[in-house]
């Protein structure tokens, strides 16, 4: 059976570390990087709970919750700095605890790390199919794509050149390969995308050796493909404040001109009728109806890779 240490780190965040029999890779785990995001917090608490009980052969680090002031808070970003963690790594651009947070969690989690698993979901205000992405232009591509496969969502997500300021990105800059999940969020949590989330990160760990199969690998379908930046930072934003009221839903298809939803204003008047710019998969969609000039409504993705 493995043995556990548990380290907590001067920015406030804790890393539980359990250590097989017998030397093999090592693989970090974080879950709630996002205080709104409890599934990823379940998820690798779950996690842990089944490798005390196994075979575990190498390491595995974890931290849930990444972001524990935030999470306190059930909040996107921490109530001390006003900073999004997601948003900070690899923390050497500012001076202030989450900046601090990053740097702790890149030092100790990301770097060395044989393969880094950042578990989401769309939080209380955004919907999102349930996916895998990775990045798919770097260094480690080949082995992050094999890790997106191995997790086993219906859905997964190819980016072409890493966000600045994300977990994948400076696993990018470090060459270790990284996958994150997506699920539907709300403030609830679904049994399926638990389990999906929990089956998922095992059986990463059965394909790279440090598990037994046990036929999880084999459980798997194909999944479908979708591609793009993943900057859901960068969607198509409401003109101004109102209700937004969606027409469509996360992981649908629409074509160019297809009806997104609406905004009204606070009368009940019609300000805007939200449209597809292009034809691609629904991937981030507004959930909270009242919403401010400048939130981002919805984020799409290709389905196809996009030709340089």
């Amino acid at each position: 059976m493995p043995t556990q240490e548990r380290i907590a780190l001067p920015s406030g965040v804790t890393i539980t570390t359990l250590r097989g029999s017998r030397p093999g890779p090592t693989v970090s785990l974080l879950g709630g990087v996002h205080g709104d995001e409890d599934e990823g917090v379940l998820a690798v608490l779950r996690v842990l709970d089944e490798l005390r009980a196994s075979e575990l052969t190498g390491t595995v680090h974890a931290v849930a919750a990444a972001s524990p002031v935030a999470w306190a808070a059930h909040s996107r970003v921490s109530p001390l700095d006003g900073e999004n963690l997601a948003r900070c790594f690899p923390g050497t651009g500012g001076e202030g605890p989450t900046h601090h947070l990053a740097a702790d969690i890149t030092r100790h989690l990301i770097n060395g790390a044989d393969l880094l698993i950042d578990l989401h979901s769309a939080g209380m205000r955004y919907r999102m199919p349930l996916m895998c992405g990775f990045v798919s232009d770097v260094e480690a591509a080949d082995r992050s794509c094999r890790a997106a496969e191995a997790f086993g969502t219906p859905l997964i997500w190819a980016h072409t050149d890493p966000v600045p300021g994300r977990s994948l990105s400076v696993a990018a800059e470090l060459g270790v390969p990284a996958v994150y999940a997506e699920c539907s969020g709300g403030g609830g949590i679904r049994q399926d995308e638990l389990d999906t989330y929990v089956s998922g990160v095992l059986a990463v760990l059965a394909d790279v050796g440090m598990l037994p199969d046990h036929g999880r690998l084999h459980k798997r379908k194909e999944p479908r493909w979708v591609y793009g930046s993943g900057d859901l930072d960068s969607g198509m934003q409401a003109k101004c404040d109102g209700l937004f009221v969606s027409a469509v839903d996360a992981g649908d298809i629409v074509d160019v001109d297809d009806e997104i939803g609406r905004c009204y204003d606070y009368q009940g008047h019609l300000l805007d009728v939200v449209r597809a710019p292009r034809q691609g998969m629904v991937m981030f969609l507004r959930r909270q109806a009242r919403t401010l000039a400048h939130d981002v409504l919805f984020v799409l993705a290709d389905l196809t890779p996009r030709q340089e």
